[in-house]
This record gives C-alpha cells, structure tokens and sequence, in this order.
C-alpha cells in the first residue's frame, strides 16, 4: 500500500473541500450578473418610459466605437501561478483543520490577489470544466469523497498534458 505525501492530507476532505470552496468563491466574487436589470424610482418593470416629445439628435459626425477598450494592465501573475499556489496551499493545511486556521489568507491574499481580470477569467473556465468532469466521474458519482477531491487537485494542478476534456482551458491558463 502507498502512503500519501505527509502535506497532503486526504483524510482530511475540510482541507479538500476548502480548496473547491475557495477557488469557487474566488472566482464567483467578481463575477457579474448580467441578468440584472437595473431600476429607476417610478418604475416596476425594470425599464424606462420613451418621452414621446422628446426630439432625436441626429449628427453627421464619424460614429464612436465604444467595443474598444484599453488593455488590461499586465498581470504579475498568471493563471497558471494562481493555481500553483492554491494547490500549495491546499496541502499545507494541517489535519485535522482547526476552525480558526486562516487558509482563506493563504489563498485569496497569497495567490489570487495579484490576478488581473483576464486571468481571473481563465481561472474561471478552467475550474468550471474541472468541475464538471470530475463530478462526472465514477468515483464523484459513488460518493468517494477523497479520490472526488484529489481528482479536483489533479486535474487543476495537472498543466502537461492538460487534463483530458478541458484542453483548450487548460492551454489558455498558463
């Protein structure tokens, strides 16, 4: 029979859990929801009202492209760096987990905190696509909790080969 490694710690499925708790919280924060729609005093459909007297402006000037955005600021870490350091962190945290270790410090201060939007994005998809191959895995399905959560820890941490079904996300996340 093979041991663990001694940081790894299994057994413990809060460690485990904690990491798929903080990398979904840490990617659903700064989400935004699109399906909000916004509201105006008066109003309780979530539209505004056409003044029907109001007069359009018509101009004979170029039209502005509003698509066109700066580019984000370069990030100081990438994706790939973000997952690297969660998983560290996920293996150092001690079993049993006492209720006041501070492991949210390690991973959003530590290594989420320097990601620019466009890797938070990357990060996103590919948690979302390790997600759902592992919860469709056998050993998810028959309630294997600790080979389910190691399965989450390989298949982030794993970037050569990508994991098999979420390539492209993967590839993007370097």
């Amino acid at each position: 029979m093979t041991r663990a490694h001694p940081l790894l710690h299994l057994s413990d499925l809060a460690a485990v859990r904690a990491v798929v708790w903080a990398a979904a919280v840490a990617l659903l924060g700064p989400a935004c929801n699109s399906d909000d729609r916004e509201q105006f005093p008066g109003s309780t459909s979530g539209t505004t009202e056409v003044d029907p007297t109001e007069v359009p402006t018509f101009t004979t000037a170029e039209p502005m492209d509003t698509t066109m955005s700066e580019p984000p600021t370069p990030s100081p870490d990438s994706c790939r760096d973000g997952i690297n350091c969660v998983v560290n962190c996920a293996f150092m945290i001690p079993s049993p987990t006492p209720p006041e270790y501070p492991w949210q410090e390690c991973f959003f201060d530590k290594c989420l905190a320097e990601l620019n939007h466009v890797e938070w994005l990357k990060l996103f998809d590919l948690t979302e696509c390790v997600v759902g191959l592992c919860t469709a895995a056998p050993e998810c399905i028959e309630g294997d909790d600790e080979k389910c959560n190691l399965c989450y820890l390989l298949k982030l941490g794993t970037a050569n080969p990508p994991p098999e079904g979420c390539e492209d996300q993967a590839n993007a996340c370097k």
